[in-house]
């Protein structure tokens, strides 16, 4: 059904028309669109289950660090385990240990057995199986959907994270109410299952790999680092992304503050403030996914990079509500501008046989700099005023960016090529 109506009126999908015109790439979606959906909600579930147990907004703070330093520890591990013994087979054997992990959580905490040792215990197990899923599953996305559809794919995968920003709460929160957090949980653990099934029903053949050619996992560790160190558009790539990462993204944490200290708003504040940059990312993710060429990522990304810091800097000075909402709005569509052609040309350029090992420093990567950044941002407040710090911090990030823009124009073209231009 889904592809007759894409076959019918392809000018309503526009780029990603061709990626879920394939049965592979629709079977990933689908099951990607509700996982999203279900990772959302798990987080709320775990939240509200945390703040039940503890009522101390500290406890808050040590679950999500729980739950995120698993991940950065463990990517790289993961992506050389995938890349050696098959980015299907990680995803499905860690998809299958989450489910377990998450629905022994979740039915922990559904019959009221939870308590915050266990809780802790399970949210780092949970973290952990997922810093070797998602860079499984991810390495799969250009088997799926070959190189020139890339960016849609990785667009569609971002504007359904957007969507799931405010749709998987929604429901998480329907479920803490007529029953507890431990059902928001459980549909977590029903979303992964889903998700497995829908990759064991892919039909693709293995990448050829010899499991005994290197001398171990370690050493597969090793390999991905040096080809990331020694590819220059990597390179790069990683820098414009630690960058956004550790100067920019940790604006949505600051967000309180601003509503609450900057202008005075209160708890409506803040909602409008996450709307507008809910909003403004949503828009840009719905226009990304109908490109289809990579052609042209790196001036997106340019340009995006550099709107993004000059956005946050004429947030973080404007003293009117109502013309920062509009500008939020802008900054995070820039920033999400960035995120996904940073993303898709990191996914183009790497090859197949270290696609795991690299998207999975790039993971790392994307959840340590924002921590790191909201931790150096937020000190940093506390010294000389939240405006004078993302504001600096901006400023930072477009001094950054500025040096690396001749370099990233003068490797476009081989960038957006692939691999086997990049030599």
């Amino acid at each position: 059904m889904i592809r007759r109506m894409i076959n019918a009126h392809p000018q309503l999908f526009g780029g990603v028309a061709r990626a879920l015109a394939q049965r592979n790439y629709r079977l990933y979606a689908l099951g990607h669109v509700a996982h999203v959906h279900g990772w959302w909600g798990n987080r709320l579930g775990i939240g509200w289950l945390t703040w039940e147990l503890t009522e101390q907004a500290t406890w808050l703070g040590i679950i999500t660090v729980a739950a995120m330093l698993p991940v950065m520890i463990t990517a790289p591990f993961a992506g050389a385990v995938a890349d050696r013994y098959g980015h299907r087979r990680t995803a499905i054997t860690a998809g299958l240990f989450g489910t377990v992990i998450t629905g022994s959580l979740g039915m922990l905490a559904f019959t009221g057995q939870i308590n915050l040792q266990l809780l802790v215990i399970l949210n780092i197990l949970q973290g952990a199986i997922f810093g070797f899923e998602f860079p499984a599953r991810q390495a799969l996305i250009p088997q799926l959907v070959g190189r020139e559809n890339i960016s849609a794919a990785v667009a569609f995968n971002s504007t359904t994270f957007q969507l799931g920003t405010f749709i998987g709460p929604v429901l998480a929160a329907a479920l803490i109410a007529n029953f507890n957090a431990g059902a928001s949980i459980l549909a977590y653990t029903a979303s992964t299952a889903w998700m497995v099934l829908m990759i064991g029903m892919i039909d693709i053949a293995p990448l050829v790999r010899d499991e005994t050619a290197s001398g171990g996992i370690i050493t597969d560790m090793r390999a991905g680092f040096r080809y990331v160190a020694n590819e220059r558009s990597l390179g790069l790539l990683f820098l414009v992304t630690i960058t956004a990462g550790f100067f920019l993204r940790p604006y949505n944490d600051l967000m309180p503050g601003f509503a609450a200290e900057v202008f005075n708003r209160g708890a409506e504040g803040l909602g409008a403030l996450t709307s507008a940059s809910g909003l403004g990312a949503l828009l840009v993710a719905i226009w990304l996914l109908t490109r289809s060429k990579t052609q042209g990522l790196v001036s997106i990304l340019v340009v995006s990079s550099l709107l993004t810091t000059v956005a946050m800097i004429a947030f973080a000075l404007t003293p009117f509500f109502i013309p920062a909402l509009f500008i939020l709005a802008l900054a995070a569509g820039a920033l999400i501008a960035n995120q996904v052609s940073a993303y898709s040309l990191v996914q183009t350029l790497s090859r197949a046989d270290m696609r795991g090992r690299v998207i999975s420093i790039n993971i790392s990567l994307g959840m340590g700099a924002p921590a790191l950044g909201t931790l150096s941002i937020g000190w940093l407040a506390d010294q000389i005023g939240l405006s004078g710090a993302l504001t600096a911090a901006a400023a930072l990030a477009m001094v950054i960016i500025l040096i690396a823009v001749p370099a990233l124009r003068r490797r476009r073209t081989a960038m957006e090529a692939g691999p086997e231009a990049d030599q």
